[in-house]
């Protein structure tokens, strides 16, 4: 198939959405977890009747600010409370654009023009990547596709834009905090090089989360930000269970009684088991970031020989990251208690990039029907004769997810360069290293 200009795959883009939307829209018309759509209701009458900055007052309102914009949005469009009720569901298609959005941009990454619509397919095809928006009417998509940009950003030497969208993304969701370890390893050689940035990084962030909290801060009855700050502090704590519908090793180890009910403040070895979880997640994490900790180091080595040399990812070093970072929210989910159902949602896009860079599909089709039948599982939608088969059980979906995290590792682990990344940082630094282009390594 030849390649696609620009202008072609613009107008296919617009033709999908719009098709896609429509179908949707009109094949799902009442679909959505009650519980969700009764907050989004509730909120967006606040706004409509109390205005934007007085929504925080809600004692039910347990979400971040950016979502509250689009709340006002939609009612403004509507111009009437009736309306907006009546047409409720369709707030998925604004997490929709983030869907098409990040797919695209995971495509994008991909040097060949000629594949990269098939491999949009392949994401806006997949049920587990969009069931969270079209189905459940949820949210997910727009944090995770802001993480996603600061990432990418990241790796091609925008810091400035990137810490600007990973502000956005912690203005969606304080779950968006996990992504903030591997991006500091990806920011530090940046500043390093160039501690203006870092400067400027911070001063653009700040103001733009300034500009975000400003109608909760001056725009209403009182000032709401210490509310949001006990949102965002409180959240790691709200639900004290041992899952709250993640199917995660807690549905391994202690299935019964039921980790959808039982404590999490219990004790294991004189430990609770919310400091178990999060002892496993930190331990997992440093397995998962070292392969990124070489890369920084290595870049900052880099920079000590030759301090005018930008730090430079060649394609396996991309897709190492995409892989590096793509298994935090798998191991977020897997570990931690009080983890909901959703929580997995951000690993989807990331290994999909990944896969699309190295041909390798396997980790996202993996997460993928796992994501999908815990979801399914939970919200029932499509109403099957029978869950009690296998694929449903949490404990075969918890073994999925777990299977995902061995081969991720596995992966990752082998795709490092360990050899020449050990190389690279114990050269003496009167030496010039030179990347070695004829072995392919070119800055993305």
């Amino acid at each position: 198939m030849g390649t696609l200009s620009f202008r072609r795959q613009a107008a296919y883009t617009i033709l999908l959405f719009s098709l896609l939307l429509l179908l949707l829209l009109l094949l799902v018309p009442r679909a959505g977890h009650d519980s969700d759509m009764s907050f989004w209701v509730a909120w967006g009458k606040d706004i409509f009747y109390q205005g934007l900055g007085n929504v925080c007052k809600t004692p039910s309102n347990s979400y971040n600010p950016l979502y509250h914009y689009i709340l006002w949005f939609f009612g403004w469009v509507l111009g009437d409370v009736d309306k907006f009720i009546y047409y409720r569901h369709w707030l998925k298609a604004f997490t929709l654009v983030f869907d098409f959005a990040g797919a695209f941009w995971a495509a994008s990454l991909v040097r060949e023009r000629d594949r990269r619509f098939g491999l949009v397919l392949l994401l806006l095809l997949n049920i587990g990547y969009l069931y969270d928006t079209l189905v459940w009417i949820q949210v997910d998509a727009i944090y995770t596709f802001f993480a996603f940009g600061a990432v990418v950003l990241a790796v091609r030497q925008r810091a400035v834009p990137s810490m600007l969208l990973f502000v956005l993304s912690l203005a969606a969701k304080p779950q968006s905090m996990i992504f903030l370890p591997p991006l500091l390893l990806l920011w530090v050689p940046l500043w390093w090089q160039r501690p203006r940035q870092l400067v400027v990084a911070l001063v653009a962030g700040a103001a733009l989360m300034t500009l975000i909290l400003a109608p909760f801060i001056w725009g209403g009855e009182e000032n709401y930000l210490p509310r949001i700050m006990e949102i965002n502090l409180g959240a790691a704590n709200f639900f004290p269970y041992l899952s709250m519908n993640a199917f995660n090793i807690w549905h391994i180890l202690v299935p019964t009684p039921d980790p959808l009910t039982a404590p999490d403040s219990q004790l294991f070895a004189g430990i609770t088991y919310r400091a178990w979880g999060l002892l496993m997640f930190f331990v997992a994490s440093a397995l998962a970031l070292l392969p990124l900790l070489l890369l920084t180091v290595r870049n900052l080595r880099q920079q000590r020989i030759s301090p005018f040399v930008a730090a430079a990812y060649s394609p396996d070093d991309f897709a190492q990251v995409l892989l590096s970072i793509g298994l935090i929210p798998l191991l977020f989910a897997f570990f931690n208690t009080q983890m909901h159902e959703r929580y997995w949602h951000a690993a989807v896009l990331f290994l999909a990039a990944y896969g699309f860079l190295r041909s390798d599909y396997v980790l996202y089709i993996i997460v993928s029907v796992a994501y999908f039948l815990n979801l399914e599982s939970v919200l029932r939608y499509l109403e099957l004769r029978k869950y009690s088969v296998l694929v449903f059980e949490p404990r075969f979906v918890a073994s999925l997810f777990a299977l995902a995290i061995v081969v991720g590792l596995v992966k990752l682990y082998r795709l490092t360069a360990w050899r020449k990344e050990w190389h690279l940082i114990s050269q003496p630094v009167r030496e010039e290293i030179v990347p070695d282009l004829s072995a392919g390594y070119q800055p993305v």
